[in-house]
């Protein structure tokens, strides 16, 4: 195997949750080609089944999710000893201020704008880990 593929197979599984369809398809590309294994969900259901059988290390959250916020599935990821080491993103259209506090409420890792998503989303990860 070449040294690319090894560091591409090495790359740390990502779970991205969000129920727009573009958006999350939008986050799985820009993840991808940056070589992280992705699996995505479009609702917050069966999201932490899902992080524990992919083995994601950073799960994606989309703040503005239906039913359950991504603030309040980060502190069920939180509540979860098993899930403690996953690092949680934020994602949202929401302003900067509006999102500090939900992160420190949600003990999430870090805060993505959605319309800052090209160009930081992949460099928050990397960060993040």
């Amino acid at each position: 195997m070449d040294e690319s593929k090894k560091a591409i197979s090495k790359m740390p599984p990502v779970l991205v949750i969000d129920d727009s369809d573009i958006d999350r398809q939008v986050m799985t590309d820009l993840l991808t080609r940056a070589g992280f294994p992705v699996h995505d969900l479009p609702t917050a259901i069966g999201a932490t089944r899902a992080a524990r059988e992919f083995g994601a290390k950073v799960v994606v959250i989309d703040q503005n999710l239906p039913a359950l916020n991504g603030a309040k599935l980060a502190a069920l990821f939180r509540s979860n000893p098993s899930m403690k080491d996953i690092k949680l993103v934020l994602i949202s259209s929401n302003d900067a201020e509006t999102m500090a506090d939900l992160l420190r409420e949600a003990r999430a890792d870090a805060f993505v704008s959605k319309d800052r998503m090209h160009s930081d989303l992949v460099s928050t990860i990397r960060r993040v880990l």
